[in-house]
């Protein structure tokens, strides 16, 4: 069985003689021992090739399954003397490229000389492994388009359910088996260029049809896609449509190529595709080169085919505007990201790269995992990041950054911001604050805060350590939006110059500041002020006095009837603590006030239970939302809805 490290090996051991026939024909014809002329010369002395050696290539897509392939060349020519005992009187280094074409398919055939032309300063065109190995070049800023091309081109007549990408479409269409099966835990899918045998389960889940059946020693044949029964690209974070997808975009755009690894080496039986990609080296070889870019274009146009630029505009649209309109903003854009995945058929991760990848900065604040941690959301002015930048950075990153940027670290070291884990952040109680969530203590952005990065936190720009141009760039975005933990694929930078300019300054810093410690100052007034009254009456009637509100708007607003809140008022009744949670989202009691108003009821919630847990969510996120919003938390929560049934307010007839 034979196996070559490249095509230029397989040349130099399979045509090397048809390579030297044609440069052996240019030299009688052109060479007179000094050099080459463009007319015929003749020469007195015999020229013979020797030491040939394979130096370049390109390799050029043609029809059908043709190639052409410019091989160069470096060769002696030796001059034999004259007379009739030969000898070598002299001999000179020459290079030329040989232009050869072929059919590739079943192997390499039908190769031919379809040119010969010397180079005068033995250098050859810089080669590379997109050329060595027939894939195409692909740039960054046409991933769009060639998706929107494949889609017209194959999906054109296809049936969408919602935006989904229609697989069964495709397949049928073009004849492809695709099949899950048991592959290595690294491995997302293959792609199989002989005949072989696996264990394949013989129903896909996107036919809505019974659990596959196991089927073993399944008959493979060429062309055909075998997927990862349990993993996906990107881990647990991708789908098989997203894995399907990947594996069309190799039958779309790498046929040649595959069928190039196949001449090369006789024993392969597929090519097979990594979960979680490697990074860029330049130390290489053009093989794994050639797999690293051909692995990248299928992992690119694979979301974009997935989710494609103009269908994630539409579904953008219909999602936000399907948000209650009481959803509170921070989120409202994680509640669109989850109905735009749904759509898809992706997972709110995916939906989230795609997104942010089109341009919607905002996802940046959305699905917040970082060092395998999830954090609350958090939003700011639109428009405030470009792609490579954002707020969030791992700790490595972090560290890394107060190590080798002096900028950086003498922020830091002026305690004027802090790390949290997740963002950094000016240190001041009014952006920061204790989880009330987290069983540990951990620090994390307040809830003005969470309304207002762009106004508190650092940004970050991020590049990809894949050591090439920017235009390569796509596994830095989907670590960025997967799981922040992506030492190995993100290098963060920090600028002070941007942040200056997109922070506030120190006098409007002072100004907030001021505001948010005269609303403390309010905040003890007023509590200081409930400690003299008696009953949980006196202090509803206080917070309604003081917040202008009325018997009717509270009823409006609590679903409580006029009748029940009366009675609280004149303390004729002690309210039960589902309808003091539905006095204070009618009155918007901010936390402090409406555990006091628990208090005077003689409730607590600081004992650990799922009601307790969800009636301190609702108060500490919450207290500016509506009782529609917080009966939905509940629903959330499995528990019942506020207030007391019996006492609601009867609806108008």
């Amino acid at each position: 069985m034979s196996k070559y490290p490249d095509l230029k090996t397989y040349l130099q051991v399979n045509y090397k003689d048809l390579i030297q026939e044609a440069i052996q024909e240019v030299v009688d014809k052109k060479y007179d021992g000094n050099g080459f002329h463009s007319l015929n010369v003749l020469s007195l002395c015999k020229h013979e090739i020797d030491n040939l050696e394979v130096r370049a290539l390109a390799c050029h897509d043609d029809i059908g399954p043709r190639i052409k392939m410019d091989v160069g060349v470096a060769v002696d020519i030796v001059e034999l003397g004259l007379g009739t005992t030969r000898y070598e009187s002299g001999r000179k280094k020459h290079w030329f490229t040989v232009s050869l074409q072929g059919i590739l398919k079943d192997g390499l055939s039908n190769v031919q000389v379809i040119g010969t032309s010397e180079i005068y300063d033995g250098k050859f065109h810089e080669e590379n492994a997109l050329d060595q190995f027939l894939v195409p070049y692909i740039r960054s800023e046409d991933l769009e388009d060639i998706a929107e091309d494949f889609l017209e081109f194959y999906c054109k007549d296809a049936v969408y359910i919602a935006y989904r990408f229609p697989v069964q479409h495709f397949i049928w269409s073009n004849q492809i088996d695709v099949q899950e099966a048991d592959l290595p835990d690294n491995c997302l899918g293959r792609m199989y260029f002989k005949k072989s045998k696996a264990t394949v389960y013989q129903t896909l889940p996107f036919d809505h049809c019974p659990d596959p059946v196991r089927v073993e020693n399944f008959e493979i044949q060429p062309g055909t896609i075998l997927i990862n029964h349990q993993r996906y690209f990107l881990g647990s974070e991708g789908t098989h449509l997203l894995t399907i997808a990947h594996e069309i975009i190799h039958w779309y755009l790498h046929q040649k190529y595959f069928k190039l690894l196949e001449l090369l080496d006789s024993e392969n039986l597929m090519m097979s595709c990594d979960v979680e990609p490697s990074n860029y080296d330049d130390d290489m070889s053009p093989a794994q080169k050639a797999h690293w870019f051909a692995e990248w274009q299928a992992n690119a146009l694979a979301l974009r085919i997935a989710m494609p630029r103009e269908f994630v505009k539409k579904a953008l649209e219909e999602s936000w505007d399907a948000v209650p309109i009481s959803t509170l903003a921070v989120h409202a854009i994680e509640e669109t990201l989850r109905k735009v995945a749904q759509l898809f058929g992706v997972t709110q991760f995916v939906a989230k790269q795609r997104v942010r990848q089109l341009g919607y900065d905002l996802a940046d604040g959305a699905f917040i995992r970082v060092d395998g941690k999830t954090y609350p959301p958090f939003i700011f002015k639109k428009n405030t990041l470009d792609y490579h930048q954002t707020f969030l950075i791992d700790q490595s990153g972090y560290e890394k950054l107060y190590r080798t940027n002096p900028d950086f670290s003498a922020l830091i070291d002026s305690g004027k911001f802090i790390y949290l884990g997740y963002v950094t952040c000016i240190n001041d109680p009014k952006y920061i604050e204790v989880d009330p969530f987290c069983p540990n203590i951990r620090l994390v952005l307040s809830s003005y805060a969470r309304e207002h990065a762009d106004e508190c936190c650092l940004v970050y720009s991020w590049q990809g350590k894949t050591k090439l141009k920017e235009q390569f760039e796509f596994y830095g975005q989907v670590f960025l939006c997967k799981d922040v933990s992506a030492d190995s694929y993100v290098e963060h930078s920090y600028d002070a110059k941007f942040n200056e300019k997109c922070l506030q300054t120190e006098e409007e810093i002072s100004r907030e500041i001021n505001k948010y410690m005269k609303a403390k100052d309010d905040t003890i007034k007023i509590l200081g002020e409930l400690n003299n009254l008696r009953t949980f009456g006196e202090a509803l009637t206080y917070h309604m006095k003081r917040k202008k509100i009325k018997v009717e708007t509270l009823v409006e607003r609590s679903n409580l009837s006029d009748t029940t809140i009366k009675k609280y008022r004149k303390g004729e009744v002690i309210p039960p603590i589902e309808n003091v949670m539905a006095v204070c989202i009618g009155l918007n009691l901010q936390e402090d006030y409406s555990l006091n108003l628990l208090d005077f009821a003689g409730y607590s919630i600081v004992r650990d239970s799922i009601r307790n847990r969800a009636f301190r969510f609702l108060l500490a996120k919450h207290s500016d939302g509506t009782l529609e919003q917080w009966n939905k938390i509940l629903d959330a929560f499995n528990l019942p809805h506020i207030p007391n049934q019996k006492n609601q307010r009867k609806a108008e007839k």
